[in-house]
């Protein structure tokens, strides 16, 4: 039983060991990889003038449609089907990486923990 128990406990080291220096292998890699596309495509961050604009030309359109509310009816009313799908699944992902968001927040696919310490 012991031994068993030792080889068990052996074979899921190794297995561990495997998984995290592949793990680290491949994100080495990604991080190599995403540097040079950085690089060769001339990339870089927003400046802060560009996140102002672009917040503050959302912020007139809510308040624009939010003082005119059969304007923003008929805005949806009148959307294309094109445009819609492109919506929606812009909109999945998003669900998607909030949700992700929250099992690695939770470490737990479903459900929080439990840290009362009365028992119901």
């Amino acid at each position: 039983m012991l031994s068993r128990l030792q080889t068990y406990a052996t074979s899921l080291t190794q297995k561990t060991q495997l998984l995290l220096s592949k793990t680290v292998y491949y994100g080495k890699v990604t991080a190599e990889l995403s540097k040079q596309v950085y690089t060769k495509e001339g990339l870089q961050p927003p400046n802060f003038s560009d996140f102002e604009m672009v917040y503050t030309r959302l912020y007139r359109q809510a308040v624009h449609y939010a003082e005119r509310p059969q304007q923003a009816i008929e805005a949806l009313k009148n959307i294309e089907k094109d445009k819609a799908i492109q919506i929606g699944a812009v909109g999945v992902q998003m669900l998607g990486l909030y949700s992700l968001g929250e099992i690695i927040g939770r470490r737990k696919v479903v459900g929080y923990r439990n840290y009362s310490t009365a028992s119901h």
